[in-house]
């Protein structure tokens, strides 16, 4: 028979992996159709539930406008520098939100002296300042009323409320006048008359910042994701500064939006790695503690944007709390130290009775946290990465900050900044003695053309993730020269494509490339610990957030369909079906099985789950199943993901259309006849016949 294997690996990794694909997972080609038999009495070491796990970054709006339930733009009124590199890439930002919004004023209020983001509102000899007297950071926003041709003058804001979910809000800020006077605060409708959906006034009577604070309850009906406003106007002459305003819908939880916890706590998400990505190389995490209205804003110099600091280190792990996830944290090895790293430790994990722990509990928080998982760094490895070395160098500075840390808490578990043979090598010839883990990431696609053929670029992504077990077992094999149980993380992995007429990481193709990097990761027997794939909110596949409406990318359904089985341990499977050559834009491949599949069994073996991906871009695959030394109930549980092209998506306003769809099927004896839908993934779950 004429079997096609994936190429095993070298004896030097052979004790490392627990057991070889030609022993597990083998594909024959067959001209139709397609056969998987399942051997459930051969079985592997069990794989781990953080091959499930997620990342977030302050990148765009995965934090802010993402995660974080505070719904306005700059709440701070900050400077214009604080976007982009200079101010036509400041410019752009905002001409495309404003375009957006059908707002053409944009840049006649930023010469107006209003701060970004927000807009001129009402009539009359009405001066605007960006004042540096302000309560935090560089500026306030200062506004003087002479005389008044309208009801109300002063600023306004376009927004989206979550209204499907919550209608009622509340709104803070910090305000001072020389002399009392009465602000009105409103949330209203952006056409015809601007009706008043919800109002109220508050008296400000000291020449001193104070915060105030006020309910907002909607009870009008709104459309669906309409666009809205709230409005800020002095009613009669006077002069006001505003400074650190925030609109938070009630039913966050702990400043976070429930619908990504909900989403995120039903996807049974096992790990989130924070604070980045390119943002953790330039990130002071002691900016981030404290009173939120205490912090001040910073420059996010990783992505030319506004760091608000009001989601640090306390309001991660909270988040990860109340998701259930274990949380990864990535220490800044940029411009950071082992001295700042080592204190974020022990600000974590220390004793009440340790400085930082100490500091901890004054915070709110006098439990440590207890992070086991420590990232040294973020693609150090790229001239685009704030301090960015040579492999040597990053090789000593590990060191250091391993030293720093592991002197902290002995018992966290570090992965230290890898990526490919060339970068990896000084680090595994020098600190072996010290090295765990090694990360890589897998963003794939990036310089894709937007005029090549969609189909082309599908079946290369699905080539490079067959493939891509090659590429670990490489680095685990460069590992195992000097570490006794090498291991691996995928701390970054999505399609990288950006383009909308391409397979991008929105589309139901993100899906199945997670699932064929996943597969391969199972098929390196343990080599692999995690995979943190990106990200979680707008930026990357995973959950979107437009208009204040939550909703899934297809991907997140995969991970779902993954994690929420509870079956671990690998079985040998045997696959024969029809074969494709990819153009290999991505990696060299000849003979791709159109069909990938994992099977794992409980710990009980009690419950065997068969996941299936149909790789091809237009047709079904008939596919007979055989299960040997398992006798199944009559009845299989069946989930499959599955859309109209590779290139279906979800939408605010089309949030279901891709999804799971569940059904029972019943079988003979072990014996199953199913048709695999074209790009789906289907996962299949047998439970042992007892008696």
């Amino acid at each position: 028979m004429n079997l096609y294997i994936i190429p095993s690996l070298m004896m030097a990794i052979a004790g490392v992996v627990g057991y070889q694909d030609n022993e597990f997972f083998t594909f024959e080609p067959g001209d139709a159709g397609a056969e998987i038999n399942l051997y459930t009495g051969e079985t592997g070491k069990p794989i781990s539930r953080y091959l499930y796990g997620k990342f977030t970054e302050h990148l765009g709006r995965n934090i802010y406008g993402g995660m974080w339930a505070q719904i306005l733009h700059n709440p701070g009124f900050e400077a214009w520098h604080f976007w982009g590199s200079d101010f036509e890439d400041a410019k752009r930002r905002m001409n495309h939100y404003a375009r957006s919004l059908g707002v053409s004023n944009i840049m006649e209020n930023r010469d107006a002296g209003i701060a970004f983001w927000w807009l001129a509102y009402g009539n009359g000899d009405i001066i605007y300042e960006l004042d540096a007297d302000s309560f935090n950071s560089e500026q306030a926003q200062k506004i003087t009323v002479n005389s008044l041709k309208s009801q109300q003058a002063g600023i306004r804001q376009i927004m989206f409320l979550p209204l499907h979910r919550e209608r009622n809000y509340e709104l803070s800020f910090y305000a001072r006048s020389h002399q009392p006077c009465k602000l009105h605060l409103a949330v209203r409708e952006t056409s015809g008359k601007e009706r008043a959906l919800a109002a109220n006034d508050i008296d400000i009577s000291s020449d001193d910042w104070r915060r105030y604070a006020l309910k907002l309850g909607i009870r009008e009906t709104v459309e669906k994701g309409a666009p809205l406003m709230l409005t800020i106007g002095l009613s009669e002459p006077a002069t006001v500064w505003l400074d650190q305003m925030a609109l938070f819908p009630e039913d966050n939880v702990k400043g976070f939006d429930p619908d990504v916890i909900e989403f995120t706590r039903e996807s049974q998400l096992p790990i989130l790695r924070y604070p980045g990505g390119n943002f953790a190389s330039g990130y002071h995490w002691k900016d981030g503690i404290g009173p939120i209205d205490e912090r001040k804003s910073t420059k996010n110099r990783a992505w030319n944007m506004i760091e608000y600091n009001h989601v640090g280190a306390d309001e991660f792990m909270n988040f990860c709390e109340a998701a259930g996830a274990d949380p990864l944290i990535c220490v800044n090895a940029g411009d950071g130290s082992p001295e700042e790293a080592a204190e974020w430790v022990e600000y974590c994990n220390g004793g009440v009775n340790t400085k930082f722990g100490a500091l901890r509990a004054e915070n709110g928080h006098s439990e440590p946290y207890d992070v086991v998982y420590w990232e040294i760094g973020n693609e150090l490895y790229g001239n685009w990465q704030i301090g960015h070395c040579t492999p040597e160098e990053y090789a000593e500075r590990y060191e250091e900050f391993y030293r720093a840390m592991t002197a902290v808490d002995p018992a966290i578990k570090i992965i230290a900044n890898g990526q490919d043979l060339r970068w990896n090598a000084p680090i595994v010839q020098r600190k072996s003695n010290i090295l765990r883990s090694l990360s890589t990431h897998t963003l794939i696609g990036g310089g894709t053309p937007e005029d090549i053929d969609p189909t082309e670029v599908f079946e290369s992504l699905m080539a490079y993730t067959h493939s891509y077990a090659d590429h670990l077992r490489e680095m685990g094999a460069q590992m195992a020269e000097g570490v006794k149980e090498p291991i691996l993380a995928v701390t970054e992995l999505q399609i990288f494509t950006n383009k909308p007429g391409q397979p991008n990481n929105a589309t139901l193709s993100e899906s199945l490339f997670w699932s064929g990097i996943v597969n391969s990761c199972i098929r390196t027997g343990g080599l692999v610990e995690m995979i943190t794939h990106s990200a979680l909110v707008n930026h990357g596949g995973g959950l979107r957030k437009e208009r204040e409406i939550v909703y899934a990318n297809p991907v997140y359904y995969a991970r779902k369909l993954y994690s929420t089985q509870s079956c671990t341990v690998p079985v040998r499977a045997h696959i024969r079906c029809p074969m494709y050559r990819s153009s290999g834009r991505y990696s060299p491949a000849t003979d791709v099985p159109y069909l990938d599949a994992v099977a794992l069994i409980d710990d009980e073996s009690n419950k065997l789950s068969l996941i299936i991906t149909n790789r091809h871009s237009r047709e079904a695959l008939d596919t007979h199943i055989s299960l040997h030394d398992f006798n199944p109930s009559e009845t299989v549980n069946i989930q499959t993901l599955a859309g109209n092209s590779y290139m279906s998506r979800n939408g605010w306003d089309r949030p279901d259309e891709i999804k799971l769809q569940e059904t029972d099927l019943r079988i003979n004896s072990g014996e199953l006849d199913y048709s695999v839908p074209a790009h789906s993934i289907v996962l299949l779950v047998f439970r042992r016949e007892r008696g």
